[in-house]
């Protein structure tokens, strides 16, 4: 870059051409220098050219410097500029009516050369300096919008593959469930789903992928579909996740992964059969009161490294059982001193809470868990599935 073309531009507004050729003499060392002999010329220069300061003369014929002052203030693309009034001594200068239409400061005529020099590169500095913090502004306002666009399709990818509808299978008396997704604001990739895989077995997952935004949720969508055509074939729950795994680990360069819980119901006997790939243990409460959670892993989390087996468990559920399944935003829920949820304190609260309907139940975890956060932001996505089997 010449010298030339790195040096700032002033304009210099004055309408005696001999006051123009003062300045210009000062300035031009080290500034391209601008003249104007009036405020309408004076207009049209700061709005094609864009110069980096402005000095102004007051008293000029038809328009004088505070209209000028007015009009380049309210044109957004001349607002910025940064103004300079000059002034004679023997003129009556209105200063609080000059800074209040945004001028930034005043120079009495004539002139001092080093008053002026020293004004004129203050002030310039500082348009410098708020110029790069707008663009700097603009630069992070761009990526915050991106972000923000992101996600936004991520929560729409997310809440368009997890079923909504409830109940989900009105003509069906021996269950009841029920399931809510609160996604965080940096939304990640939990899901639930639940789908029967002939007339008597019903399927039913929560899962929690890693990482959060658009790829989370399509790795989300990925798993759930797969979770669910490999259910269509297969009764066994690790069956179904050792396949998921091996499908996932195969071209996975981000190293993404998800923790899962499914299970199989039999809706006619209530055996139910489940496999936990890294996820958190559900809870089943008896009609009696008691609890008991479903504390047996069978396999590391899902998508990490192929070639895993995963094994599963089978259990019976009675008339009257409840079924909790949940993701770790519920008890990794943090209060606003750092504080954890924590699994003792859902297990209190299942064991103290007389559970009405799956709805009414997920409600009350939820409602206690955000009353815990209160004035303390949702770091991670909350998903509760419940489920209550009523018998043949």
């Amino acid at each position: 870059m010449s010298e030339n073309q790195s040096k700032r531009t002033v304009l210099a507004v004055d309408d005696t051409p001999e006051n123009l050729d003062v300045v210009k003499g000062i300035l031009s060392p080290d500034y391209t220098v601008k003249a104007a002999i009036n405020g309408k010329m004076a207009l049209k220069i700061a709005e094609t050219q864009s110069p980096d300061l402005i000095l102004l003369d007051i008293m000029m014929p038809e328009m004088d410097g505070y209209e000028v002052c007015e009009r380049l203030k309210s044109n957004p693309r001349t607002s910025g500029i940064p103004i300079i009034f000059l002034t004679a001594k023997d003129q009556t200068m209105d200063e609080a009516k000059g800074f209040e239409l945004g001028a930034e400061d005043y120079i009495l005529k004539p002139v001092n050369p080093p008053i002026l020099k020293a004004r004129v590169k203050t002030h310039v500095a500082l348009k410098q300096s708020r110029d790069a913090l707008q663009q700097a502004y603009g630069i992070i306002k761009g990526q915050k919008d991106r972000m923000e666009e992101e996600l936004n399709v991520g929560r729409e990818i997310q809440m368009s593959m997890i079923p909504l509808k409830f109940p989900p299978f009105p003509d069906h008396d021996e269950f009841d469930i029920y399931a809510t997704l609160v996604p965080a604001r940096e939304v990640g990739g939990d899901f639930y789903d639940f789908f029967f895989v002939d007339e008597n077995h019903l399927c039913f997952c929560v899962g929690d992928v890693s990482g959060k935004g658009v790829p989370a949720a399509l790795f989300m969508a990925v798993t759930k579909a797969l979770i669910k055509s490999r259910a269509a074939d297969d009764r066994s729950t690790g069956s179904v996740l050792t396949h998921v795994n091996d499908e996932l680990s195969q071209d996975n360069p981000s190293s993404m992964f998800v923790t899962v819980f499914a299970a199989i119901l039999n809706i006619a006997t209530g055996e139910l059969t489940y496999t936990n790939a890294g996820h958190n243990p559900p809870y089943v409460k008896h009609p009696d009161g008691s609890i008991r959670a479903l504390t047996e892993r069978h396999g590391p989390i899902v998508g990490a490294m192929s070639g895993m087996a995963y094994g599963e468990e089978t259990t019976h559920l009675s008339s009257g059982d409840l079924a909790l399944l949940f993701t770790d935003g519920v008890t990794e829920a943090m209060d606003v001193g750092g504080n954890l949820y924590s699994d003792a304190r859902l297990e209190k609260l299942l064991k103290e809470s007389q559970l009405g309907s799956v709805e009414a139940t997920v409600d009350t975890v939820l409602s206690s868990v955000k009353r815990f956060e209160t004035g303390a932001d949702q770091a991670d996505d909350i998903t509760i599935l419940s489920l209550r089997f009523s018998g043949a």
